[in-house]
C-alpha cells in the first residue's frame, strides 16, 4: 500500500504556527483522537499529515482520508469497513475497508460536521470499541489505527444545539486542537507568501522577488477570509500573469475596498434566498431529509448541513 507516500512532502509554515503547534508534541505520542478545528483553509488537512509523521511508529504506514460529503450513508460501511464476497449484488469478491488499509497508521476523516445521524452512530462504535465488522461479515475485526477527525464548525455548539451528537462530540474531542485563522496570525502571513513565490518561482521558472514594505502593508492589511487557500491562490495567479520581477497587488487592493465597503450584502441576500428556498422544500418533503435532497438534486449530507447551517427544524 502506498498511500502515505502522497502525503510526506509538506511544511508547516510560519513563526507562530510552528510555535503554537509545539505545545502539542508531547501529547501526540498518546494514542487518543484528535479533532482538528478552523476555518476553511486554515491547514487542518496539513496538521493532520504533521500528527501521522511526527509518529515515529505510524510515519512509514498509510496516511488515509475519507472526506464525509464525498462518502454517502449508504456506501459508508462497505467503503470504510470493507466487504465480504456475496455481500451485496456485485459484490464478486471481498474487499478491505479503508480501515483496514490503515492498519497502524493514520485515518483521518474531514468535514465530520456533514456526518448523517447514521454515519456518525457508526463512528461512535467505531470510537468507542475500535472494533468494526465487515459488510456481510460475520467476525468483529480490531483496529490499531489512529484516528484524526477535522471540521470547520464548533463542534461543540452544533452538539448543544442537537444537530451533532454529543457523546460522539466528548468521543471525538480527546486532543483539541484550534487552528487560528490566518487574519489571527498576522506575523505568519509575509512567511507563507514569500514560501510560494519561492515554490512557483521553480515551478515557472521565473525571479519574482519577494515582497517589499509597501507590499507588505498591503498584505498584512488584507483580511484572507479563505485563509492560506486563498493566500495561495492569489500568489500562484499573480505570478502566472506577472511580467517583471515584482507581483502586481492592485487586484488586492480592488478586493480590499470591497472588504470594507457593503461586506457580506451579496453573501447575506444570497444565503436568505438559500434558506427561503429549503424552508419551502422542508416543508414539502414533511422534513424528509432524502427526499429533499432528492427534490434539489442534490447529496444527502449537503442537505443535513444546510439545515444545520440554517437551524431548520
Amino acid at each position: 500500500m502506498q498511500q502515505n507516500t502522497l502525503f510526506q512532502s509538506f511544511n508547516i509554515i510560519g513563526s507562530y504556527m510552528g510555535e503554537y503547534l509545539e505545545k502539542y508534541k508531547s501529547l501526540l505520542r498518546l494514542d487518543s483522537t484528535v479533532l482538528i478545528t478552523g476555518e476553511t483553509g486554515t491547514g487542518k488537512e496539513l496538521i493532520a499529515r504533521w500528527i501521522h509523521f511526527m509518529d515515529e511508529d505510524r510515519k512509514e504506514r498509510p496516511f488515509v482520508k475519507i472526506t464525509i460529503p464525498n462518502i454517502g450513508e449508504n456506501i459508508f460501511e462497505s467503503e470504510v469497513f470493507g466487504y465480504e464476497k456475496g455481500a451485496f449484488t456485485g459484490a464478486i469478491s471481498s474487499k478491505k475497508g479503508l480501515i483496514e488499509v490503515a492498519e497502524n497508521g493514520t485515518i483521518f476523516f474531514d468535514e465530520i460536521e456533514n456526518a448523517t445521524p447514521s454515519i456518525q452512530s457508526k463512528m461512535l462504535q467505531l470510537l468507542e470499541d475500535r472494533i468494526y465488522r465487515k459488510v456481510g461479515g460475520t467476525e468483529y475485526m480490531n483496529t490499531d489505527a489512529r484516528f484524526i477527525i477535522a471540521t470547520n464548525v464548533d463542534l461543540y455548539e452544533e452538539a448543544k444545539k442537537g444537530h451533532f451528537r454529543s457523546d460522539l462530540y466528548y468521543r471525538l474531542a480527546v486532543l483539541d486542537i484550534r487552528l487560528p485563522s490566518l487574519r489571527e496570525r498576522k506575523g505568519d502571513i509575509l512567511e507563507i507568501a514569500n514560501y510560494y513565490i519561492d515554490v512557483f518561482n521553480d515551478r515557472f521558472n521565473k525571479k519574482i522577488k519577494h515582497f517589499e514594505t509597501g507590499q507588505q502593508e498591503r498584505l498584512l492589511s488584507y483580511k484572507w477570509s479563505g485563509n492560506i487557500r486563498e493566500l495561495r491562490n492569489f500568489i500562484e495567479k499573480s505570478m502566472v500573469f506577472a511580467k517583471g520581477d515584482t507581483l502586481d497587488l492592485s487586484e488586492l487592493r480592488q478586493k480590499s475596498a470591497e472588504q470594507t465597503t457593503d461586506e457580506g450584502s451579496y453573501r447575506t441576500y444570497m444565503s436568505n434566498i438559500e434558506r427561503k428556498y429549503l424552508e419551502k422544500i422542508y416543508k414539502q418533503k414533511s422534513g424528509k431529509v432524502e427526499e429533499m435532497a432528492e427534490a434539489i438534486e442534490m447529496s444527502v449530507p449537503f442537505v443535513y448541513k444546510k439545515l444545520k447551517e440554517y437551524d431548520i427544524k
